[in-house]
């Protein structure tokens, strides 16, 4: 290292200098070895992301941080005989992206039977699970698993096949199968596997009518089981012995080496999507492990906060506040220090989903806690599922669906939590559920007092006008998976008709996207909460919907919410695009408790950045922010070194 302080060339390099040269030179008088040369990267539009939202051309890296950023005759005279010059040809360049809501390891399939969410109808269902029957259960009684199932796009009858219990059935007949969906809240099975459910003891009892009535021994489940379709959620789904097929569920040593198969190709796919900050949703002690050995072999080029789950005990209503935060400590301590991976936060999962199946009958109900009850619609769909006719008007339901906690344990559970000084990430998708969580919320804050720790709300669905505003009074922080926000009719089919009334010979799109209705403001509330003054995150929830984490799809969904059935129904959620890019960079950091290393390019921070192949604030302006979405990185810089190039 030299000790001596270059002589600025101006006093705005003195001023960018400034926070380094005081590490610097404390760094001399503790005899640290050198550090290693420097690179200048010249000519490049660096969106620096502080907080004036300064744009250089110009920035010094050395020993893994920014030494400089500003003018190129600034970093030029802090050249070095064995300085690098790296030419930036005019290109964007960015900090380094926070994801902060991913499943690592699922982003990258296993070797396994996979339809990797892509839509099949029936027909091309039962093709692939006999494609995959030799390979993966070549005998009688085998379990075939099925990965990556969309459960609510596809799935389209055909002549031979009217659902999916019958398609499974037809292809499989001999072998029990499990379709695990890519929500990671529900999956499909055939009638062989329906009739391996056990109960606590292990004794063989099956899913059954008779079972799942009043009375039966598995009643509490029925709302969670449809068994004309085969598809089952959430925790009722732990009564199957399928194989492990989940990640969350993975704790064997064959699962180990599974995953150790796949951990460069998760490493390199992160690096080449620009994302140097991830917060893995939902940490296993197997997930850990796993992050350990990435570490371990080089290959984890990226920050991760591993937030610590029991997503068992949260489906199931158990609450073991003494356990859950003793194991949260140990892990905790077991990562305190680690210069890459920390374990300051805990995931709770209140409730499960909006979507329900309005074809099946009786309609198959969601299951998110809801402020007011569901309806029972009535829709038909013609021979190919292209056209969908309302044929009766909609009903009460009479369930508003379920949180996974009563609210008192809840606001013990936050409480205790928020005292320990854990980030607290909460999945909530229902209005009724996010009500409890901002209830709990206020009331640790009550109690334990506003210690500025950063609690989050994941996927926030549907959220009440009333409460929108309370998660901006709690200065909340909120993940949006963007490319879910904007209007999907297939999708929207199977979750509006659930909330808003229907009537007979309405039009579906005149039911789904109603400028009156309730969803139109409340319904993935992302500008009018930022506007309330939470703070907007962004995080993919890879490998849910697409393993790929696609944080270009996501920008664009968000800044130009323009919806496939053509009108504009979320204009009015349309955030700007430096409102997303705060998202994914200095939010991102300050949501993992990382803003004073990353989240923005400032002399004295980690060196974490990349270089885009198209100016997003061009597409922008020419009016096509719709292009954002095809942007490709073409450097990851983590730590000072490059870890993807292209």
């Amino acid at each position: 290292m030299d000790c001596k302080a270059p002589h600025p060339a101006r006093s705005r390099t003195f001023l960018l200098l400034a926070p380094l040269l005081a590490a610097t030179l404390a760094g001399c008088q503790q005899g640290q070895p050198p550090t290693a040369a420097r690179t200048l990267y010249l000519n490049g539009k660096i969106h620096t992301q502080d907080g004036q939202r300064q744009v250089a051309e110009a920035m010094v890296v050395s020993g893994g941080q920014f030494l400089y950023v500003g003018n190129r005759q600034g970093a030029e005279a802090l050249s070095t005989p064995d300085t690098q010059v790296v030419d930036l040809q005019g290109m964007m360049v960015l900090p380094g992206l926070h994801d902060n809501h991913i499943h690592l390891l699922g982003t990258v399939a296993l070797d396994m039977c996979d339809l990797d969410g892509k839509p099949v109808d029936l027909g091309e269902l039962t093709a692939k699970v006999k494609s995959c029957l030799p390979r993966y259960a070549p005998k009688a009684g085998d379990w075939l698993v099925i990965n990556q199932w969309s459960p609510y796009e596809g799935n389209a009858p055909t002549a031979a096949y009217k659902t999916v219990l019958a398609a499974l059935n037809a292809a499989a007949p001999d072998n029990p199968v499990v379709l695990a969906g890519v929500d990671g809240h529900a999956s499909a099975y055939n009638s062989r596997a329906l009739a391996l459910a056990t109960d606590k003891s292990g004794k063989q009892i099956g899913f059954t009518a008779a079972t799942l009535a009043p009375g039966g021994l598995f009643a509490p489940f029925k709302p969670y089981v449809d068994l004309d379709s085969g598809v089952i959620r959430e925790g009722a789904r732990s009564a199957i012995p399928s194989p492990d097929s989940g990640l969350l569920s993975a704790h064997d040593e064959q699962a180990a080496n599974q995953y150790r198969q796949i951990l460069p190709a998760v490493s390199t796919l992160m690096a080449s999507r620009g994302i140097t900050s991830i917060q893995d949703a939902c940490a296993t002690d197997f997930i850990r492990d796993r992050l350990r050995e990435m570490e371990e072999k080089g290959l984890l080029n990226m920050r991760v906060t591993a937030a610590t789950c029991f997503h068992e005990d949260d489906y199931s209503g158990k609450l073991d506040i003494g356990g859950h935060l003793a194991k949260a400590n140990r892990v905790r301590d077991q990562f305190a220090g680690d210069p890459l991976i920390k374990a300051d936060a805990v995931k709770i999962f209140l409730d499960g989903v909006l979507e329900g199946d309005p074809f099946s009958t009786p309609p198959f109900l969601p299951n998110a806690g809801m402020l007011t009850n569901y309806q029972t619609p009535h829709l038909a769909a013609d021979q190919g599922g292209e056209q969908v006719t309302i044929t009766a008007n909609s009903e009460d339901a009479g369930s508003k669906g379920l949180v996974n906690y009563r609210a008192a344990d809840l606001n013990r559970y936050v409480g205790a939590l928020d005292k320990a000084g854990f980030s607290i990430h909460m999945h909530s998708i229902g209005d009724r559920t996010t009500r409890m969580a901002l209830d709990a919320l206020e009331a640790a804050r009550a109690s334990n007092g506003d210690h500025g720790t950063p609690h989050t709300l994941a996927h926030l669905q549907v959220v009440h006008p009333d409460d929108q505003q309370r998660l901006g009074q709690l200065g909340l922080y909120l993940t949006f998976t963007y490319a879910w926000t904007n209007p999907q009719p297939e999708y929207d089919m199977l979750v509006t008709p659930f909330i808003q009334p229907t009537r007979k010979g309405q039009s579906l799109h005149e039911a789904m996207y109603d400028p009156k209705g309730y969803l139109k403001q409340a319904l993935y509330p992302v500008a009018s909460s930022r506007k309330a003054g939470a703070i907007l995150v962004a995080g993919s929830d890879a490998p849910v919907d697409s393993r790929d984490p696609r944080p270009f799809a996501n920008m664009a969904a968000g800044v130009n919410h323009a919806p496939q059935s053509g009108d504009d129904f979320r204009a009015s959620q349309r955030i700007t695009l430096d409102q997303m890019l705060d998202a994914y960079t200095i939010n991102g950091a300050r949501a993992v408790r990382q803003q004073a290393i990353s989240g923005s390019i400032e002399a004295g921070k980690s060196a974490d950045f990349i270089v885009l192949d198209r100016d997003l604030y061009q597409l922008v302006a020419a009016g096509k922010p719709e292009q954002i979405a095809d942007t490709k990185v073409t450097r990851t810089v983590f730590r000072g070194q490059t870890v993807f190039s292209q």
